[in-house]
């Protein structure tokens, strides 16, 4: 009898393995299954969506150093740092500090020695100036 009980439970616990092992490879397929219909190919998608994985180098060889109050500002793009250029000194130095150093219109005034109107005032005819410039070269 002794013997029948050892041969019952080998067999109890070999149908355990074999039934965790079915279930466990009925999940992989499932899993699979979902990850198959998640999943859409490189060729399918927008040209839209596709520019948003490109990696623009923005190294220093093709980007503009602008130095301002002993910081060293990087303007990666090199059309938008050519009309920064063509910006009178003031203009230059409130659009860099604002939008390059993080500044605001009072870190700007104190920096400056204007006031937080003169450096608005001054801002937004920066940003229209640029904008008429970035229009003409053609970017909309």
């Amino acid at each position: 009898m002794e013997h029948s009980f050892d041969t019952h439970l080998i067999h109890t616990f070999d149908s355990f393995c074999k039934k965790v092992i079915r279930n466990e490879a009925r999940n992989i397929k499932k899993q699979y299954a979902r990850l198959r219909e998640r999943q859409v190919s490189l060729t399918e998608l927008p040209d839209s969506v596709i520019t948003t994985f490109q990696v623009n180098d923005t190294s220093i060889d093709n980007s503009e150093v602008f130095l301002m109050l002993g910081m060293e500002l990087l303007v990666s793009n090199l059309t938008l740092a050519d009309a920064i250029h063509k910006l009178n000194e003031v203009k230059r130095k409130i659009v860099l500090l604002y939008y390059f150093a993080g500044f605001n219109d009072r870190e700007i005034d104190e920096a400056m020695g204007m006031s937080v109107g003169g450096v608005w005032y001054q801002r937004k005819k920066a940003e229209n100036e640029l904008k008429v410039r970035l229009e003409h070269e053609g970017y909309a």
